[in-house]
């Protein structure tokens, strides 16, 4: 039998396995094409995912570094290499990190995922109300440049700039960009950020057809979080502009507030979001949850969560293939029971 390749030195395989069963109901009595409370039982894969993460010095104080990670989905077999968080970069103790790849980028980890403390913001329970350019109105976003500063005191500075993609919307605009700023502090039990994203003619952006004038969407983002030890509270506030074709811009206001309530091996969690939009385009979302870990890599879990949407909201609740999402003014819930697994 031939020998096992040896890893090299610096290099971990790490990931997430996570799968739910769920009834799912969507709900708009409003529409002819939903009957109402029209249900689908479903095998979701809340974001399992798998990668490999390198990390090795190249002389005292600075190191080379690398990620290469990948969605795999255990329920339709569905997978892309290199789709989530991938890049290769540089690390100095003195200068901070510099990473050049693929990135859901740091606007969205130091203040969205930070207090999504049920499921790892994954899944139907995800957090479906976020204006769309903290992630570059695409999620993972191409061609970034992500730059984290050394920690001064306790706080963090993280600049990231993504050419979105090559193609324009029309010829004679410019390319597409996101931009994102975070600010962080850390002590201790306390978490505190502020944040700044904005996305510059993105198709998603609806710029009028054949039009050469710069579409936009920013939002302006406040959150964080303290551990109280027999609680947990994060909390954020987002303000947002977006550029609509036919509408001008519309405003919003989010807020979010999330609890966890550990106890043994037990968790409870309570997680409620709501968007107060021009035009009645609001929603809002909220999440009761239950988690028993097993070991501190594995967990069982159990939850109910609702996407409720005013009569001109679209917001879509995440993880599910169900026909009829999508729909002006839908209602959607599920109760789910799980098993998730970090390595």
């Amino acid at each position: 039998m031939p020998a096992m390749a040896q890893m090299p030195d610096g290099l971990q395989i790490y990931g997430r396995v996570n799968v739910t069963g769920e009834r799912i109901t969507v709900d708009d009595s409003s529409n002819t094409a939903l009957q109402p409370n029209q249900s689908n039982y479903e095998l979701v894969d809340n974001s399992s995912r798998i990668g490999l993460r390198y990390k090795r010095e190249l002389v005292p104080g600075n190191s080379i570094l690398f990620q290469i990670e990948s969605r795999v989905n255990l329920t339709d077999g569905g997978d892309v290499l290199s789709s989530r968080d991938s890049y290769i970069g540089l690390a100095g103790d003195s200068w901070g990190t510099i990473r050049l790849g693929r990135t859901i980028g740091p606007v969205y980890y130091a203040t969205y995922d930070y207090i999504s403390m049920h499921n790892h913001d994954t899944g139907t329970s995800s957090d479906a109300l976020l204006a769309g350019t903290v992630v570059g109105n695409q999620g993972f976003m191409n061609n970034t440049i992500w730059y984290t500063s050394p920690k001064f005191g306790g706080v963090t500075i993280d600049f990231a700039f993504s050419l979105l993609g090559e193609q324009r919307v029309d010829p004679g605009m410019d390319q597409p960009r996101h931009l994102g700023l975070v600010a962080s502090y850390d002590a201790g039990p306390l978490h505190l950020a502020v944040s700044y994203a904005n996305t510059e003619n993105d198709a998603d952006l609806d710029p009028a057809p054949g039009s050469t004038t710069a579409s936009s969407a920013t939002a302006w983002t406040f959150g964080g979080a303290y551990d109280f030890k027999f609680m947990v509270l994060g909390a954020l506030w987002e303000v947002a502009e977006r550029d609509v074709f036919g509408a001008g811009s519309v405003d919003s206001d989010y807020w979010r507030i999330a609890a966890m309530f550990p106890f043994g091996q037990h968790e409870l969690h309570i997680n409620y979001g709501l968007v107060d939009a021009d035009n009645d385009a609001g929603a809002q979302q909220w999440t009761l949850g239950y988690n028993y870990n097993i070991t501190k890599q594995t967990k069982v879990y159990a939850f109910y969560t609702t996407v409720e949407n005013d009569d001109n909201g679209n917001f879509v609740m995440g993880g599910s293939t169900n026909t009829f999402i999508g729909v002006t003014g839908a209602s959607y819930s599920s109760i789910a029971i799980g098993v998730r697994h970090n390595f």
